[in-house]
C-alpha cells in the first residue's frame, strides 16, 4: 500500500500483539555525528528504520564521509573535516523534517571550511533555530538565515572558549548539536526545563567516544514502543520481544513505571517486555517536562481511565512537527473526552471514560508521525474509521502499521 496516497481503514478490535520495535533514532543520530569526528573506524549496529537517520546518512555521505552498510549495521571509515572536498559552489544538503537531523548537522558542518546550505522541509523550517545560529556566529562561524536557502554555514570555528554556556530553554537539541561537534569542549546548559534525559544521553555518548569506544549497538526506541504498549494496556496485551532492558537515558522509558502506576500488569524478563490491561486503571498526575514526546501516548491512556488525570509542563509540544498540544485536544474533543488546558499553569486535565466512543471517523492528522500513530490508537480503541498521512510514520517507526496489525 502507498500510504502517502491511501486511506488506511482501521477496524475497532482488541489487541494482543507480539512484535519487535525499532531502535532509537535519537541515539543513532548522536552516534553517527560523533562517529564522523574520529579517525578510527566506528561500527554501529541495530540502525533503526527511520527516514530521519537515512537523511542524516545521506547528508554525511555528500560531504565526503565513507559509510559502509551491511544489513542494519554500518561502519564509518573516515572523518570530517579531513574528508572535506573543495567546492566550486555551496553544497545543498536536504535534511528532511527531522529536528535531530537538521540541528545536529549544522555545527558539525562548521568544523569544515566550505560553504553548505541546509534545506529542511515541512514544519522544521518554523521550529526554533535562531539561538543556535547566534551561538555559532559568536564562535566565528559564518551563518545566514533566509539569504541563500534556509541556512548557509561556512566554518571553521574561531577560538573556542574553555567553557561555553548555551541556552536550552526551548530545546536541548541546540546544546546537543554543539557538544557533538565540539566533543572535547566544556559546554553547559542554562534554563534547561525539558528533555534532560536526552542531554544525559549526549554526555554519556561523548564520554564513551572520548574514552576510545568505537563499537556501538543502538538501543530499542522507547518512544516508538509507547504506542503498542498503550494499545496493549487499553485493548488486551502486548509482548515486545526485543526490549530486554530499560535504557534510562531515554526519557520515554518512564512509561514502564507510569503503566505500573496506572495499575496495568508489567513484566520485564529475558524474553522481553510484557504489558497486560487491568480492569481497574488508576488516574495519574504526571510532570511531562522530561518526556514531551510521550504526551500524546499518555493522553490516549488517560482518555481510557475514569476520573481526572493531569499532564503537566507540556507547552513545548507547540514547537514540534505540529502543534501537538492543539492536535491532542482536538482528538479528545472529537471523542467527547472532557478536558481542559490551563495555560498559565501549563496543565492538561483529562477526564477519561472506559466506554468506547462508537462513532466512526475519517481522520486527517497533520504530517506528524506521533500524531498519526496516536490517531490510529484512538480509532482502534473506539469506533474505527479511516486514517490518512500514514506515510509519515517512516520518520521513526517505518513498519508501524504492519507490526501493529499482526496480532498474535
Amino acid at each position: 500500500m502507498n500510504l502517502k496516497q491511501s486511506q488506511l481503514i482501521v477496524k475497532p478490535r482488541d489487541y494482543n500483539g507480539t512484535l519487535d520495535v525499532p531502535s532509537s533514532k535519537s541515539a543513532a543520530n548522536r552516534i553517527l555525528i560523533l562517529a564522523c569526528t574520529v579517525d578510527e573506524p566506528v561500527v554501529v549496529s541495530n540502525i533503526p528504520l527511520s527516514h530521519d537517520v537515512e537523511n542524516l546518512i545521506n547528508c554525511l555521505r555528500k560531504v565526503g564521509l565513507n559509510i559502509e552498510r551491511e544489513g542494519n549495521s554500518l561502519t564509518v571509515t573516515n572523518s570530517f573535516p579531513k574528508c572535506e572536498r573543495k567546492l566550486s559552489s555551496p553544497l545543498v544538503l536536504e535534511t528532511g523534517d527531522g529536528g535531530t537531523t537538521t540541528r545536529f548537522l549544522i555545527p558539525f558542518l562548521a568544523l569544515g571550511q566550505e560553504t553548505y546550505i541546509v534545506e529542511p522541509e515541512g514544519r522544521m523550517k518554523e521550529r526554533p533555530i535562531e539561538d543556535l545560529a547566534v551561538t555559532l556566529k559568536n564562535l566565528g562561524v559564518a551563518v545566514s538565515l533566509g539569504e541563500k536557502g534556509w541556512m548557509s554555514i561556512q566554518g571553521p570555528f574561531g577560538e573556542i572558549p574553555k567553557s561555553l554556556v548555551v541556552n536550552a530553554e526551548k530545546t536541548t537539541q541546540h546544546i546537543t548539536a554543539l557538544s557533538l561537534a565540539l566533543r572535547k569542549s566544556d559546554i553547559e546548559p542554562e534554563n534547561m526545563k525539558y528533555s534532560t534525559s536526552y542531554w544525559e544521553m549526549t554526555k554519556d555518548l561523548i564520554n564513551k567516544f572520548n574514552g576510545g569506544q568505537r563499537e556501538f549497538v543502538v538501543p530499542v526506541d522507547f518512544s516508538s514502543m509507547s504506542y503498542p504498549l498503550a494499545l496493549g494496556a487499553v485493548l488486551g496485551s502486548v509482548h515486545v520481544k526485543n526490549c530486554l532492558e530499560v535504557d534510562n537515558f531515554q526519557a520515554d522509558a518512564i512509561l514502564i513505571e507510569v503503566l505500573k502506576q496506572m495499575n496495568h500488569q508489567v513484566s520485564l524478563a529475558s524474553d522481553g517486555l510484557r504489558v497486560k490491561r487491568t480492569e481497574s486503571p488508576e488516574t495519574i498526575d504526571f510532570d511531562c517536562a522530561n518526556c514531551p514526546d510521550l504526551v500524546p501516548t499518555l493522553a490516549f491512556l488517560c482518555s481510557k481511565i475514569e476520573g481526572d488525570s493531569k499532564l503537566k509542563n507540556i507547552d513545548v509540544l507547540k514547537y514540534k512537527e505540529s502543534d501537538r498540544l492543539k492536535e491532542i485536544i482536538h482528538l479528545l474533543d472529537l471523542y467527547k473526552i472532557k478536558n481542559s488546558y490551563d495555560e498559565s499553569a501549563d496543565v492538561l486535565t483529562i477526564t477519561g471514560q472506559r466506554a468506547a466512543q462508537l462513532e466512526s471517523f475519517e481522520l486527517t492528522p497533520p504530517i506528524d508521525h506521533r500524531i498519526v500513530m496516536i490517531s490510529y490508537l484512538f480509532l482502534r480503541a473506539n469506533g474505527g474509521g479511516s486514517l490518512t498521512n500514514g506515510h509519515c510514520v517512516s520518520k521513526s517507526f517505518g513498519n508501524f502499521f504492519e507490526v501493529i496489525d499482526c496480532d498474535s
